[in-house]
């Protein structure tokens, strides 16, 4: 069953990794990321205004200390020195104008909207128009920067192929977005228990199961036994004790273990069949948490 939703590309975005000057380290279109756009690039000095585009977008310094300034129409125009750590929020029906000129290196997310108004329908029984994510700038938020130094780890170090990975990110960002960054600070109702039915669970683990060769999104997951995303991402840890993403990546594990074991498939091919994008995809998860190579697994397991 495949996902609904495509990938997120950098044309739903305002296209600063498009922009002459800018080097661009790494972007999520390249490795299939659908919930969110997220792009590691050194910035050129910056003059433009940003049209509304719909998807609410944070930038996360990483280095290079720069005065920014930004203007929101209706709000007073924001300046400061942004150093490392600090976090910029646009709505994503702002309009913006930006100047710098500098050189900053930057991570820059956009959240998919569709996710958002899920996650406030959710917690508030209301529409994203009645929870407005309220902009911030220069901002410290120690939540959100642990979620986008998880974001940056995945780019950068190769872990970003795991898309089931970057949904649980993608609707943690949404929760706290509307928590705490909304027009609604505090939620007026969540979930009574994060429980999921006990007979909805072995179905959902049943078709993992089935499927771990295929797309396991969070959002196929979820409507696999018709809950939210964001519901099954909580009530999924509170039944199994992991993740979605930690539940799945370990049973593609032991399936490519069965398969090292007792096939003498290529590694390639054991690394499809059991759900990873490719044969190094497959290493570098099997070196994290099985401690040895496939080959030498299969090595081992031979004697």
């Amino acid at each position: 069953m495949p996902s609904s939703i495509p990938v997120f590309a950098v044309q739903e975005t305002h296209g600063r990794v498009l922009r002459p000057g800018n080097r661009v380290i790494a972007q999520s279109p390249d490795i299939g990321w659908r919930s969110l756009y997220a792009a590691i690039l050194e910035e050129a000095p910056f003059v433009a205004t940003e049209s509304g585009i719909r998807h609410p977008s944070f930038i996360y310094h990483l280095t290079r200390p720069t005065e920014v300034t930004r203007k929101i129409p209706g709000a007073a125009l924001e300046r400061a020195l942004i150093g490392p750590r600090r976090i910029c929020l646009t709505p994503g029906s702002a309009a913006a104008r930006w100047e710098h000129h500098g050189h900053p290196e930057i991570l820059q997310v956009y959240l998919r909207q569709s996710i958002y108004e899920s996650a406030i329908a959710e917690m508030y029984g209301c529409d994203a128009a009645s929870a407005e994510i309220i902009p911030c700038f220069a901002a410290t938020d120690p939540l959100l920067e642990q979620l986008a130094l998880a974001i940056l780890t995945s780019l950068r170090e190769g872990t970003a192929e795991d898309g089931l990975y970057v949904d649980s990110l993608a609707q943690m960002i949404a929760a706290h977005l509307a928590r705490h960054h909304s027009s609604r600070s505090k939620p007026l109702r969540m979930p009574a228990a994060q429980k999921i039915a006990s007979w909805k669970m072995r179905r959902l683990l049943e078709y993992i199961e089935q499927n771990l060769g295929g797309d396991l999104s969070l959002e196929v997951m979820a409507a696999e036994v018709n809950v939210s995303p964001l519901y099954l991402a909580r009530a999924f840890k509170t039944a199994v004790g992991q993740s979605p993403h930690q539940y799945v990546l370990q049973r593609r594990i032991e399936r490519a273990k069965e398969m090292l074991r007792g096939t003498d498939t290529p590694i390639v091919d054991v690394a499809l069949t059991a759900g990873f994008s490719s044969q190094s995809h497959l290493s570098s998860w099997f070196l994290r948490q099985v401690g040895v190579s496939p080959a030498a697994y299969r090595r081992q397991t031979a004697k």
